[in-house]
C-alpha cells in the first residue's frame, strides 16, 4: 500500500529521492528472495522507466504471481549476482533495527511514528 503513496510523492515533489532497501533474506526458503532479486536485477540495468514499472506490476498487483512476473521481465544469470546485495541490505536493516517495512527515512532520519507517508506532503511544502 505504500508503494503508490511514496509514488505519488515522488511524482508531486520532483526534488524528492526514494530508495529502496529490502531486507529479505539471502536464503530460498524465503519466498520473498525471488521478486526481490527480481527486482534488484531489473534496477541494475538502471532503466527507470523498466525500474518504474516493474515496481508497479509487482507492487499494484492484488495477486503475486512470481512466475507471470519473470517472464515480464527475463533475466537469468542476474538473478543469482544479487546476493551479495541482499546480504548488504539486510545487514543495515539488522545494524539500524529495522524491523518491519515500509519504515520511512527522510535526510537519514526515521520518519516518526506519529506520522504517516500522507503526512510528508506537508513537510515538503515548507
Amino acid at each position: 500500500m505504500a508503494h503508490l503513496k511514496i509514488e505519488q510523492l515522488l511524482e508531486q515533489n520532483k526534488n524528492v529521492k526514494a530508495k529502496i532497501i529490502f531486507s529479505t533474506p539471502n536464503d530460498e526458503t524465503y519466498p520473498a528472495i525471488y521478486p526481490v532479486r527480481h527486482l534488484l536485477a531489473i534496477a541494475e540495468d538502471n532503466n527507470k522507466s523498466e525500474i518504474k514499472q516493474a515496481l508497479d506490476d509487482w507492487y499494484l498487483s492484488e495477486t503475486k504471481d512470481y512466475r507471470q512476473f519473470a517472464k515480464k521481465y527475463p533475466k537469468n544469470g542476474e538473478l543469482l549476482k544479487q546476493g551479495y546485495k541482499m546480504e548488504m541490505m539486510e545487514k543495515w536493516c539488522n545494524e539500524t533495527g529495522i524491523t518491519f517495512t515500509p519504515t520511512i527515512f527522510i535526510n537519514g532520519q526515521q520518519l516518526p511514528d506519529a506520522y504517516s507517508i500522507e503526512d510528508l506532503q506537508y513537510f515538503l511544502l515548507e
